[in-house]
């Protein structure tokens, strides 16, 4: 079973799917405990019911009949976590973060020319991202400061006019007051040239040799987003600068993030050295891959008793997004562990909710709920193929 929006963030329904058959049987008007635990005590011949982590109907199942064995999807399970593992490296990572190398293309000698101007005064996003820094960072040391004559979190959030779980991201010692879209680029027509002008910036050409070069390309934007692409792509190389062992080289903090989800050798924009690199500086990146690694691993072992171990090794961590994300493990415990131990998914209710979805942008404007429902069921009984 699944849930669907008549109307996102207002209303829902319930999709019910045969897990032997592929076919949608009913559809619900609601989501409710009391209509769905209604419609499963019509069938008390069920055995085993699919779902999300949802609490709502975990508790439908339960007063339905509790000897109905429920399966969490391990999709949901493993999105769950790898979203509180983004929060963790979001929270600690900047943006851009420079590593050291050892032979870079940024050799060569120093001249006069357009490299060796001062940027100048701060471009707009960047005071604009200053001024809201030092705010923020006075705010924090607020909060620190009631924090230390141990006021409570909704006094703090009341004279401070925050909201406590505000309070809350302030008090902890891993709060980054730096915005976590500082930096980062949005799609624009200066987009796909981004690399050829990185390149042209390391080989030490001149703004208008860059105009030209990406001209020709065929890009036919402005020429003011050249320059400030172009100005705060060198003042981040400019501030990159030399160390003792070489050059600095910049690693996006997203291609981090893509490590969640895929293997390294397939994350075209990142080697192992340099996310070695990138783990010496800082180290909560190994542990939140490992730990989102090993979660996968327990989850895909059929070996449900491996559970527990994961969880106090995860609890181990002091992390707090991933605390929570074990707090809503435990929480349903049970539905997780027969995720691990059998084969059933949510993947034909989130099939079917995408088929619904079409049926429904099709009859809008026109369409009742019966008219919904019964349009959706006439198409599954002509269904020949799953």
């Amino acid at each position: 079973m699944d849930d669907f929006a008549f109307k996102k963030r207002h209303t829902y329904g319930s999709i019910m799917i045969d897990i032997d058959t592929h076919r949608v049987i009913d559809l619900l008007p609601s989501r409710e405990i009391e209509e769905v635990a209604e419609w499963l005590s019509l069938f008390p011949n069920l055995e085993v019911v699919s779902r999300d982590g949802s609490v709502s109907y975990n508790s439908a199942i339960k007063k339905a009949n509790e000897t109905i064995i429920q399966v969490s999807d391990r999709f949901h399970l493993l999105k769950g976590l790898t979203d509180a593992a983004k929060r963790v490296i979001t929270s600690h990572v900047t943006s851009n973060i420079g590593v050291p190398v050892s032979a870079s293309h940024y050799e060569g000698t120093e001249t006069a020319d357009y490299w060796g101007k001062e940027t100048g005064k701060e471009d707009f996003p960047t005071r604009e991202h200053n001024e809201r820094y030092q705010k923020k960072k006075k705010m924090v040391e607020k909060v620190l400061e009631l924090t230390a004559q141990e006021w409570k979190r909704t006094e703090i959030a009341s004279e401070l006019g925050i909201t406590t779980s505000t309070v809350r991201r302030y008090q902890s010692p891993d709060f980054n007051p730096v915005s976590g879209k500082y930096n980062t680029t949005q799609d624009s027509k200066i987009k796909p040239h981004s690399e050829k002008i990185k390149q042209m910036l390391r080989d030490k050409h001149t703004f208008q040799q860059i105009e030209e070069a990406i001209k020709k390309d065929g890009y036919d934007g402005a020429a003011s987003t050249i320059r400030m692409y172009t100005t705060r792509e060198r003042k981040l190389l400019k501030e990159a600068g030399r160390d003792s062992q070489g050059f600095i080289e910049k690693i996006e903090r997203k291609w981090l993030i893509s490590l969640l989800y895929r293997p390294i050798d397939k994350v075209k924009k990142i080697s192992q050295e340099q996310l070695d690199k990138v783990i010496e500086k800082y180290p909560v990146i190994e542990v939140v891959h490992d730990i989102v690694k090993s979660f996968k691993n327990t989850l895909f072992s059929k070996r449900p008793d491996e559970l527990e171990k994961w969880l106090e090794e995860a609890e181990g961590l002091g992390i707090e997004q991933i605390n929570s994300f074990v707090n809503g493990i435990r929480r349903d415990i049970a539905a997780v562990k027969k995720a691990i131990e059998l084969d059933y998914n949510n993947g034909l209710a989130e099939g079917s909710v995408n088929k619904l979805k079409v049926i429904k942008r099709i009859m809008y404007g026109r369409n009742s709920f019966l008219l919904l429902k019964g349009k959706l069921l006439r198409l599954e009984s002509k269904r020949k193929i799953n």
